[in-house]
C-alpha cells in the first residue's frame, strides 16, 4: 500500500547498512524513492509483518530482462530487493518470505522463481542454495562493478498459500 513507502525504503536501507558494516558488498543500490513508489503502485512490491511489525519487504516482477534475458519466454517470477530488519536478522523471515514468494509464484501458475545476489556476497548466495535455488551464471549488469550470480529455483506443486 502507498502507505507502506517509508517502511519499505527503511527496511531497505537498513539491510543495505547491514551488509556494509559486516563487510559484505550491497545486494542493491539505494532504491530511489521513485522507483520505490512505482513498486509500491504496480503491486510488486510487499511487506513482511510478524506482530504487527514491519519486518521485512521484497518484490516480485513478471520479468528481468537486464538479468533473465529469456524472461518473457519463461514462465518464472523474479524476486527483487528481500530484505529483513537488521534487529530481525537471524529468526526465519527471510526463509520465510522465499518459501511465499515461491508458493505465489506456483500460484500465479509459473514454474520458476528467479533471482540474483552479488557475486561476490558468498554469503548469501550460499543462503539461496541451501534455500534450493540452483546457480545459473553471473551477469554483470550495466552501471555495476561486481557481477550478479544468477539463481532459479523450481516452484511447481507449492500453491498452497
Amino acid at each position: 500500500m502507498p502507505r507502506d513507502l517509508e517502511l519499505v525504503l527503511t527496511v531497505l536501507a537498513g539491510a543495505r547498512a547491514g551488509q556494509e558494516r559486516q563487510g559484505l558488498p550491497p545486494s542493491w543500490r539505494a532504491l530511489p524513492r521513485a522507483a520505490a513508489e512505482a513498486g509500491i503502485a504496480r503491486g510488486e512490491t510487499y511487506v513482511v509483518q510478524r506482530a504487527g511489525d514491519t519486518v521485512g519487504t521484497l518484490a516480485l516482477e513478471d520479468t528481468d530482462p537486464a538479468v533473465w534475458p529469456d524472461s518473457e519466454a519463461v514462465g518464472a517470477v523474479h524476486l527483487h530487493r528481500l530484505a529483513v530488519d537488521p534487529r530481525h536478522q537471524g529468526q526465519g523471515i527471510g526463509s520465510f518470505a522465499v518459501d511465499w514468494a515461491a508458493r505465489t509464484a506456483a500460484a500465479r501458475r509459473r514454474s520458476l522463481l528467479r533471482l540474483d545476489a552479488v557475486a561476490a556476497n558468498t554469503r548469501l548466495c550460499t543462503w539461496y542454495e541451501r534455500l534450493g535455488f540452483a546457480a545459473k551464471g553471473e551477469v554483470l549488469l550495466p552501471g555495476w562493478v561486481r557481477a550478479s550470480m544468477r539463481f532459479e529455483r523450481e516452484v511447481t506443486g507449492q500453491a498452497d498459500l
